[in-house]
């Protein structure tokens, strides 16, 4: 695999419905393994991404079939409901979620969350959010990136 770097004004960011706020940018996927030049096989299942939430916004109760989800919370903070469980999370906290548990999370506010979330297996997961509603990173998401 060849390194590349990605800078803050190279991440493009996607909703994945209209009725979506949350914005996610693709750091690292398998498609990106798969578009190398060597075109060996894809050195990792891993997809690492941006998240950037509104306050008050909340992700639905969802799972990812064999696939683990990690969240390091840049800035903000975040409630996670993970099965019976309520985790609370602010800037410098690192959340593990496991395989296919059921999960939600919120933005209690009153700033934008970031997440830097990892999907130990993407399973379609990144192409699907490429199909998604092209919506550009704004100057407060790049300030607060640059700023890390």
């Amino acid at each position: 695999m060849l390194p590349r770097l990605v800078r803050p004004e190279d991440l493009h960011g996607f909703r994945f419905s209209e009725l979506d706020h949350c914005r996610l940018a693709l750091l690292s996927s398998p498609v990106d393994d798969d578009r190398r030049d060597d075109a060996g096989p894809a050195a990792t299942p891993l997809t690492i991404f941006l998240e950037v939430h509104e306050p008050r916004e909340q992700v639905p109760l969802h799972s990812h079939h064999h696939a683990a989800e990690l969240y390091f919370v840049l800035r903000g903070q975040v409630i996670f409901h993970v099965g019976d469980r309520t985790i609370r999370a602010c800037g410098g906290d690192f959340v593990v979620v496991p395989e296919d548990a059921i999960h939600d999370l919120q933005n209690p506010g009153p700033g934008r969350l970031y997440l830097l979330t990892v999907l130990s297996r993407d399973a379609g997961f990144s192409e699907m959010l490429e199909r998604g509603i092209p919506t550009p990173l704004d100057a407060e998401d790049l300030e607060v990136l640059r700023s890390l």
